[in-house]
């Protein structure tokens, strides 16, 4: 598992502090019923995500990309530049892949995960060119990681190769539409909207009123765990686990729930 630093860009001095699968419990503010157990939908002092290896290997970036060359290099990779979906040559597509790429959300076009310069390898004689752009996407229609290359100034893809079961770390809205997915959980939703209003005294109606935190999940890590057959899948599917806190206050515990976001729905492992 892999943690993205996928807040909203403010400060956190306290951090996620690595102790394995439970956050430890100050303060107890909701409990939601599942299965034969309850969980436990905590305001709690600190997060405790595991340590591992990072999912996926990205490429260092070689080179910055203007904001206004991240935009267009997105729509190629997507086909919202032209309002078509990309065909690009050199990508090897089996039925499943030719459906319409979807996103997180399930809107049309893949989920964009990171855009930047081109690796440059050390023995290239001839340098890449300033309009090249490298798009990593996830097309939850086919659950495979898309990398393409595109040209910002043709417009067009050059390049592109997908992959299944790699999971890289995902965005700040792949990890808010997990909390929407939790959201309209009947069991697990109640007792998050119960620990914001809580604490805050105010009605939780969106996830951009939390600081958030996400990490890739795959499976293997729930070997041996109660509940593992609920996250099988995770690894085939995006999968994600969150680390929730209220803005100036504590930490809402998730330590337990994990969301498969290929199906929607949420697992809760480990009682």
């Amino acid at each position: 598992m892999t943690i993205n630093a996928s807040g909203d860009g403010t400060a956190d001095d306290e951090g996620p502090r690595k102790r394995g699968w439970r956050i430890s419990a100050a303060v107890g503010l909701a409990a939601v019923l599942t299965g034969g157990g309850l969980v436990a939908l905590q305001a709690t002092g600190s997060p405790a995500p595991g340590g591992s290896e990072p999912a996926a290997n990205i490429a260092s970036h070689t080179g910055p990309l203007t904001s206004e060359e991240t935009r267009e290099a997105s729509r190629i990779a997507t086909g919202t530049a032209t309002g078509q979906r990309p065909t690009p040559q050199g990508e090897k597509q089996n039925t499943k892949d030719n459906k319409a790429e979807k996103n997180a959300a399930g809107g049309s076009g893949a989920e964009v995960l990171d855009t930047r310069r081109p690796p440059r390898a050390k023995s290239a004689a001839v340098s890449v060119p300033d309009s090249e752009a490298e798009v990593q996407l996830y097309d939850y229609a086919s659950d495979s990681l898309i990398t393409r290359l595109v040209d910002l100034r043709s417009g067009k893809v050059l390049r592109s190769a997908r992959q299944h079961e790699v999971q890289p770390p995902p965005t700040l809205a792949e990890a808010r539409q997990a909390v929407k997915v939790i959201l309209a959980d009947r069991r697990l939703g109640e007792g998050m909207r119960a620990s914001y209003k809580a604490e805050t005294k105010k009605p939780l109606t969106s996830p951009s009123q939390l600081l958030i935190q996400g990490m890739s999940f795959l499976g293997s890590r729930a070997e041996g765990v109660k509940g593992a057959e609920q996250v099988s899948q995770c690894g085939a599917h995006r999968c994600v686990q969150l680390f929730v806190r209220i803005p100036g206050g504590k930490w809402i515990d998730t330590s337990r729930i994990v969301i498969d976001l290929s199906a929607g729905r949420t697992a809760v492992i480990g009682l």
